[in-house]
């Protein structure tokens, strides 16, 4: 088969299935749906890389439980050889009474919390299993968690049964602390049965039991994360003192950085603000040569009115009315010479009212002749 037909045959099976199955059916039907199983495996391609994921999340999950559940097998015991009950028939024992208590819908972890109160109390392995029964029916009577249940039976039993007393309401006080404690027992009893037998109560023991199959499913993983994590926390530890070592190396070489920036940072303020300086000192000086220039300037004060006349400057001839336009022809004497051409009683009439109200402005009288031609 060449590489084109290679090419085709890929194509036909991702672009029509249906047709590569009519095709390979005539050719002898052996390979009837192998379009169809083709695409699916495709399909499932994509669903398989998300179970791949998901897989691992949920062994994560059930190793940690299973290290959870170890951890706290490892407390009891712990609490268990305080008290020198640590041996293989107690731990049995005990074993056996966690087992009947999931039985009541109370997980391992509600038991071996409550077993250690009860055996820092009594410090029997026996006693302990034999109020833990009891607990059990005080807290479904309650309403409380087993621990707290666990702790009230505890107290009772050292002498003090004030907390048990407010855990069952018309509980009847006895004689002392013990008396108290077997009347609750005798109150509470059945409690825990009829719990479990309960919809909350079966719901509750199917929790725990799928809990209690991934802890074992987890426990397969746990000798690969005991051998995994030692060497994580190594090369983690590793990675810190190398850190160690580095630093040092690199703490001058960056001061030295910092201290070149600083020295840049520094010219370019400086820079920046001789600019400043100069362009301010450019706007003043520029500003105090146009105070300058309008203080000399001598036809600052002078204003014209509207005069109607034909005015010529400089040779420059300029015809028609043209209002507030006086064309300077010349000066001498420190004067102004125009030549204005038009009718000389209204020319002179105007120019005078222009110089009088000139003087009521600015105090200064100018003087004013014609000469008529």
């Amino acid at each position: 088969m060449s590489l084109g037909k290679g090419v085709s045959l890929v194509v036909s099976i991702l672009g029509d299935t249906k047709g590569l199955e009519k095709s390979l059916g005539s050719a002898g039907g052996e390979v009837k749906g192998f379009g169809g199983d083709l695409l699916g495996i495709a399909g499932k391609a994509t669903l398989v890389g998300g179970a791949v994921i998901a897989a691992g999340a949920a062994i994560g999950a059930m190793t940690k439980a299973a290290a959870d559940d170890r951890d706290e097998q490892a407390k009891l015991a712990k609490v268990m050889d305080s008290v020198g009950e640590l041996t293989d028939e107690n731990t049995q024992k005990v074993n056996d009474a966690i087992a009947a208590g999931q039985d009541k819908a109370f997980s391992d972890t509600e038991q071996r919390n409550a077993l250690q109160d009860l055996l820092t109390a009594t410090m029997s392995a026996q006693a302990s299993t034999e109020l833990l029964a009891h607990a059990q029916d005080i807290a479904r009577l309650s309403g409380v968690d087993l621990e707290t249940a666990a702790k009230a039976v505890a107290k009772a039993h050292a002498g003090n049964d004030a907390a048990l007393v407010k855990l069952i309401p018309g509980l009847y006080k006895g004689e002392n602390a013990m008396e108290t404690l077997a009347n609750a027992s005798e109150m509470a009893a059945g409690q825990a049965d009829l719990y479990a037998k309960s919809a909350d109560g079966m719901n509750a023991r199917a929790g725990d039991a799928f809990g209690e199959l991934s802890e074992t499913i987890g426990e397969v993983f746990l000798p690969v994360l005991d051998a995994v994590l030692p060497i994580v926390i190594q090369m983690i530890k590793l990675f810190g003192q190398l850190i160690k070592a580095v630093l040092p190396l690199l703490v001058p070489i960056l001061k030295l950085v910092g201290s070149y920036l600083t020295i840049v940072g520094n010219v370019l303020s400086t820079v920046v603000g001789w600019l400043i300086k100069l362009v301010t000192w450019l706007t003043n000086a520029i500003k105090t040569i146009g105070d300058f220039l309008a203080k000399i300037n001598p036809f600052k004060d002078i204003h014209l009115p509207s005069l109607p006349f034909t005015a010529s400057a400089g040779g420059r001839s300029v015809s028609g009315l043209q209002a507030g336009t006086l064309a300077a022809g010349g000066s001498s004497g420190g004067g102004i010479t125009f030549n204005i051409y038009g009718d000389p009683s209204i020319i002179e009439a105007r120019v005078t009212k222009a110089l009088r109200d000139y003087k009521r402005r600015n105090g200064t009288e100018a003087v004013f002749s014609m000469d008529r031609f």
